[in-house]
């Protein structure tokens, strides 16, 4: 009964034309508007069509079984090129498949009034893992996935994503936004071994399986960065307090200020680390946007870091809307030193516009959009 229920419930998910290739689950039935059935002590699927075919092959790669068999009946393609079709494209176009069976064999008998397809499948992966595939949806649901992996600290995660036709380069740079995300995670801003493939490569709708190598146990980066995270959020919070808001709350400004007074002499070779930048350490640019990024994130300003044709920067939240931060906005100032002509004031945060102007580019469809509405005109 439970073979029934399940068979009734992947037909019911399929288009109708994949519908019509499931078997029912129980004795053999013949039928002039049905073309599926399922003998229950042989598992054989019925198909009619080439689609019912492939999605025949497909229930038996999602039950994870070695192999089965198929009953052509009223077939009236080319079943010996129909089934080498139907096994590539369980084999390369589906994301199950792609990901998970090693190979696909067959042997189709005629036998009287149909053909008998016995297929033999051997898998790269176990049912526990293709089991426990979660869905997301979107290009946000794929960024919701890999910042589940940094944040749990792990080192590897396999998804599926729908409605996703981004390529590797994409998800490679979505995993970089996501580590960057974290100022508190330190180890994530170096990741050092990653390997990311998607199954199939193309298409709207594929498993994406990243894998992360680390130096040290999973276990001991945790419990290394736990401590990190605690004193870098005591720094913070002494700063904070001895450097109070003007108005209810900081502004992106006060925050960039109390960065610039706590750290160090700015130097390309600095540190990367947020605690080490707050502590006074000399900091490179990375560490003084990790700074920032967590001030504000411990502040509940909306933040989140841009890879660019000029490397890495911010996007905050401000009252007038979404405003590019860049590092140079971040850099100590010299004492002393007075501005050259034509050079930009030590804070200053740019639109979209004013940033391309200066030459910069950055995917702007991950982002969101740096628009000065004050100075639109009514309509």
């Amino acid at each position: 009964m439970k073979k029934r229920i399940l068979a009734l419930i992947l037909c019911a998910a399929l288009p109708l034309s994949g519908c019509a290739a499931m078997l029912e689950r129980g004795h053999e039935t013949v039928s002039t508007h049905v073309d599926y059935a399922v003998t229950e002590e042989e598992s054989v699927l019925r198909a009619e069509s080439y689609q019912g075919l492939v999605n025949a092959m497909l229930y038996f790669v999602s039950d994870h079984r070695p192999g089965g068999a198929i009953r052509l009946y009223n077939y009236t393609g080319d079943v010996e090129a129909d089934l080498a079709n139907a096994r590539d494209e369980v084999l390369y176009d589906d994301p199950l498949g792609a990901f998970s069976v090693r190979s696909l064999t067959y042997d189709a008998t005629r036998v009287l009034t149909y053909y008998e397809v016995e297929l033999r499948i051997a898998y790269s992966r176990s049912a526990q893992e293709t089991a426990g595939l979660r869905e997301v949806r979107g290009l946000a649901g794929v960024r919701q996935e890999l910042k589940r992996l940094v944040t749990g600290q792990e080192d590897s995660a396999a998804f599926l994503a729908s409605y996703f036709s981004g390529d590797q380069e994409l998800a490679e740079h979505l995993l970089d936004l996501a580590c960057a995300s974290f100022p508190a995670l330190y180890r994530h801003h170096d990741i050092g071994r990653t390997s990311i493939r998607l199954y199939p490569e193309t298409g709207t709708r594929r498993i994406i399986e990243v894998k992360v190598g680390w130096s040290q146990s999973a276990e001991a980066v945790a419990e290394e960065e736990q401590g990190y995270a605690q004193q870098l959020e005591t720094t913070a919070a002494a700063l904070l307090e001895a450097a109070p808001p003007a108005g209810e709350g900081y502004t992106v400004e006060e925050l960039a200020a109390i960065v610039r007074a706590a750290s160090g002499p700015y130097t390309p070779d600095g540190t990367n680390l947020a605690l080490d930048a707050l502590s006074g350490e000399p900091a490179s640019d990375f560490g003084l946007l990790m700074a920032m990024e967590y001030l504000c994130q411990q502040c509940a300003i909306e933040v989140e870091p841009v890879r660019g044709s000029a490397g890495l920067w911010l996007i905050a939240a401000t009252d007038d809307g979404y405003r590019h931060l860049l590092p140079q906005s971040l850099r100590p100032e010299e004492e002393g030193r007075e501005l050259e002509e034509g050079e930009e004031p030590p804070f200053r945060l740019y639109t979209d516009q004013e940033l391309t102007g200066l030459g910069y580019e950055w995917p702007e469809a991950l982002h969101p959009v740096c628009e000065d509405y004050g100075s639109a005109e009514p309509s």
